[in-house]
């Protein structure tokens, strides 16, 4: 596809998130990633369908107790946190945002499950750990964040020991009839830090072999991750309505300006009139998607 990025790079990256983590995950129930609604008439709030997509990828992961998992691009540290206590496993989680880490070690000792829990600073493409160091490693939403998927992914399996799993969420963008993806669409994802190219669902056959994994599974679950748009500019706006919110707030907000924020000429639309636009909207089929990708490191 045809699509320009600013191309932030990991310091920007953490930088972005250093600001706006605290935010977002209030707006997107403690957590920093997608929720998952079972259909449209599923009313779950945004907690209860960003616990399920955690448990989803728990799930998948499916570490035992005793075992070492990694968290590439860790949040806030609710999912690790979540698989710790779960699970029975230890967990380390990695961002590049300062933020991230030191909010997601206070969650570690608050649920006090720091002795065998914990999260620090790193970039996924130059991991600070030795070669097996890890039993599994799952990554929510992370790898849309650097260029290079086959690279990030070759380094997160060289950390994972030989017959380990990988589970990631990654985003999916389909063409329109012109060529080219929305580029309301490529606002969104510079506003957000997006720095991979688009791909297909069907491309990530290619980058596993690449990567040196196994690809087990790539399972679409557009339909019931489409909401989380909806729901997360919803909130953002209500909340920048009522508090001060830094400059990144600000242009996630603004690619949507007349519509959230509204003109001189014109009054912004009310939340009732966003949610049936909105609504509306995603009954149509989605230019972005996003898969679940589980693979594994080739048994010695």
């Amino acid at each position: 596809m045809n699509v320009d990025f600013k191309g932030p790079t990991p310091e920007s990256v953490g930088a972005f998130y250093d600001q706006v983590n605290a935010i977002i995950a209030k707006v997107q129930g403690g957590s920093m990633h997608h929720g998952y609604w079972t259909g449209p008439d599923d009313d779950s709030d945004f907690e209860t369908a960003s616990a399920r997509l955690t448990d989803l990828m728990i799930e998948r992961v499916g570490a035992r107790p005793g075992e070492r998992v990694l968290d590439v691009g860790c949040g806030l540290g609710w999912p690790g946190v979540r698989l710790a206590k779960t699970s029975g496993a230890e967990l380390v989680g990695v961002s590049v945002s300062e933020q991230d880490v030191r909010l997601a070690n206070e969650r570690a000792r608050a649920e006090a499950v720091s002795d065998r829990v914990g999260f620090e600073r790193a970039d996924m493409l130059a991991l600070p750990f030795p070669d097996d160091s890890f039993d599994h490693a799952m990554a929510f939403e992370s790898i849309v964040h650097v260029h290079d998927r086959v690279r990030a992914l070759r380094e997160i399996a060289r950390v994972v020991r030989p017959g380990g799993r990988v589970v990631l969420t990654d985003f999916t963008v389909k063409e329109g009839p012109d060529g080219r993806s929305d580029q309301t669409l490529v606002k969104v994802y510079d506003s957000w830090r997006v720095a991979a190219v688009p791909i297909g669902a069907e491309d990530y056959k290619t980058i596993a072999s690449q990567a040196g994994l196994v690809l087990d599974e790539v399972t679409d679950i557009t339909d019931h991750v489409k909401y989380t748009s909806m729901w997360t500019y919803l909130e953002l706006r209500r909340f920048a309505r009522d508090n001060p919110v830094p400059p990144e707030v600000e242009q996630i907000l603004d690619v949507f300006g007349p519509t959230l924020k509204g003109t001189v000429d014109s009054p912004p639309l009310t939340d009732a009139q966003l949610e049936q636009g909105w609504r509306k909207m995603l009954a149509e089929e989605q230019v972005q998607g996003m898969i679940v990708v589980i693979a594994r490191t080739p048994s010695a």
